[in-house]
């Protein structure tokens, strides 16, 4: 083999694309795209709020609600339940990337520990991560353990599934190649495998996340802990006060949106994209 054809063949099997997109100009282009159509629906809330067709106790408009979230902020109550609520969210999506990962990374090369997994993950699947919260609480009461037992579990589950699905998904020809090559055990493993299940790791990771802040805002409703976004929301239900519901429901989506397109978009951008593995946005 020439050393032209092997600078296109990397270790992989999956040419590199020239350069990543992941860049300062990228990243503003992105803003723009997003916050372009998100300014028009704003802009519709406000209009149609200050025609007052819904009473304006239940449905604030724009400014006031941002005014309500500014004030808060500034008093550190917003800054407080933002800290816990992401302290609450990393800390369980860290524990159930790991054990997701490994678990669907060993189901996906050993059979027998796929017919030990399967049956339980789809019976937990099939179960909503806020139906087992309560239980939770029986073990662990009204802590954080609670909460981010909860969520690393529910999470771990989506992980589980995408990477194991990946890992099976594998094209047999690459498998054949690499053995070719003399690729066998584990480098076999990390040099075809896993990269080439990569993609659908990556989507586990986000479909894990989102299904593990969904939980948290409900949890923390469930659990009156004291503190976080959720927390806050059903303590303000309580007094009627719509601008800081409504605040709470924006910074949800504001932190949800930048977790996802900032953190897991960057880390596909840097490498499945960069490999050639999906299609560029």
């Amino acid at each position: 083999m020439d050393k032209t054809t092997e600078a296109t063949i990397p270790e992989t099997g999956v040419g590199l694309k020239p350069e990543s997109r992941a860049t300062p100009a990228y990243y503003l282009s992105a803003f723009l795209d997003n916050f372009i159509p998100l300014a028009f629906v704003l802009l519709l809330w406000e209009g149609v709020a200050r025609l007052e067709i819904i009473h304006p106790a239940l449905f604030p408009t724009v400014t006031e609600i941002f005014t309500k979230m500014w004030e808060l902020t500034l008093e550190g109550i917003f800054l407080k339940d933002v800290f816990h609520s992401l302290a609450r969210l990393l800390s369980s999506v860290f524990f159930a990337i790991i054990v997701g990962t490994i678990c669907g990374l060993l189901m996906g090369t050993s059979r027998w520990v796929e017919k030990i997994l399967i049956p339980p993950l789809n019976f937990f699947l099939a179960i909503p991560g806020i139906a087992i919260f309560p239980i939770v609480i029986l073990w662990f009461g009204l802590t954080e353990k609670a909460i981010i037992f909860t969520l690393a579990f529910e999470a771990s589950l989506s992980i589980m599934l995408n990477t194991w699905g990946g890992v099976k998904s594998v094209d047999v020809s690459l498998i054949n190649a690499g053995r070719a090559l003399g690729a066998s055990g584990y480098p076999l493993f990390y040099k075809i495998l896993l990269p080439a299940a990569l993609p659908a790791i990556i989507t586990g990771y986000r479909q894990g996340f989102s299904r593990a802040w969904r939980i948290l805002v409900a949890g923390e409703m469930l659990a009156s802990i004291g503190t976080g976004i959720g927390f806050r929301i059903f303590e303000a239900r309580a007094f009627l006060a719509s601008d800081v519901m409504y605040a709470g429901v924006i910074i949800i989506g504001i932190l949800g949106f930048l977790l996802e397109r900032v953190v897991l978009r960057s880390l596909e951008i840097f490498t499945v994209q960069r490999w050639g593995m999906v299609r560029e946005l």
